[in-house]
């Protein structure tokens, strides 16, 4: 019986780097596109039979790395972890939930904590050129200007399909200038310093979009509840400013048993997406659900009919 239990042990124990293996394979397969879009994860099934009652154990000591990489700074190590966690609890809606939460919100932000300081860095060096270093990195300038301007935009105007192909567009265009001037006699600090700079509204939409597919993802797991698809509708609608598909979303997550704010979201995301007859509806509806939402409803209604608009 001993026994047993320690060849159980050592198979835990191998399986789970051989399932990071095929978590990265996954990962690198999803960025080139070259997903099935299978619901069942090769090696889905031995898996569960090789961990059949230490699931939730080994979710627990894979979560707890997932902490640790979040507080270590090191982002970039949890998305095979929370693919890995997931995996092995997939109907538990709290673990899609956290995950594209720190993903399109906590690593989003995270990535871009250091472009203030690298931006004054360069401010600083800009300050000591000379006429001829002005001439030459003018084109370093334009990339630092036009790279602030894409991370106002990020969470200004929203994220967007097309917002985030034009700004990926703008950012190719400096990069490629930029790979020509190193081709020069350039400072390689100075240039190190400005694609820096250039990654980081790169990485922010990057981690953006991971949030959104986590989440995707999750409800093809839990299709039957309301929790997933009111978190991404709201990721839409409050992180990427993309109404149409915050609605979509929203839409879908009212079908299923749902508590009263998802109503009260839905409303305001039919304004923002230019539906005021549907969002003056939708707060209509919510008075005869949720009294308590009464002064609010009538005083949405109230501004969407006279002014067209009622949501800051």
């Amino acid at each position: 019986m001993k026994k047993n239990w320690v060849n159980l042990f050592v198979a835990l124990l191998l399986f789970i780097p051989l399932r990071f293996l095929q978590v990265s394979i996954d990962y690198s397969r999803k960025l080139e596109d070259l997903e099935t879009g299978l619901l069942l994860l090769p090696g889905q099934a031995a898996g569960s039979l090789v961990l059949s009652g230490f699931k939730g154990l080994a979710a627990d000591l894979l979560w707890l790395n997932v902490e640790e990489y979040w507080h270590s700074g090191q982002h970039y190590k949890m998305l095979p972890l929370l693919e890995a966690v997931a995996w092995l609890q997939p109907t538990y809606v709290t673990v899609w939930a956290v995950g594209g939460w720190h993903m399109a919100y906590n690593i989003y932000v995270q990535v871009g904590q250091d472009e203030s300081k690298i931006s004054e860095a360069f401010q600083k060096q800009q300050e000591t050129w000379s006429a001829g270093d002005r001439a030459k990195y003018e084109v370093l300038v334009e990339a630092v200007r036009e790279n602030k301007a894409i991370l106002q935009q990020l969470d200004k105007k929203g994220k967007t399909d097309e917002l985030v192909k034009d700004y990926l567009s703008r950012l190719e265009k400096y990069q490629a200038r930029i790979a020509a001037l190193e081709e020069k006699e350039a400072d390689k600090k100075l240039v190190e310093t400005v694609k820096t700079l250039l990654e980081i509204p790169r990485n922010k939409i990057f981690w953006y979009r991971q949030g959104v597919q986590f989440l995707k993802k999750g409800i093809t797991y839990n299709p039957d509840k309301y929790d997933l698809y009111f978190e991404l509708g709201w990721t839409y609608y409050h992180k990427g400013m993309d109404y149409p598909n915050a609605v979509k979303y929203l839409e879908k997550a009212i079908k299923h048993p749902h508590p009263d704010y998802v109503d009260d979201v839905l409303a305001h995301a039919y304004e923002k997406n230019g539906q005021i007859d549907r969002a003056i509806a939708q707060w209509e509806y919510l008075i005869t659900r949720a009294p308590s939402f009464r002064s609010i409803a009538e005083r949405m209604i109230h501004d969407l009919k006279t002014k067209g608009k009622a949501t800051p």
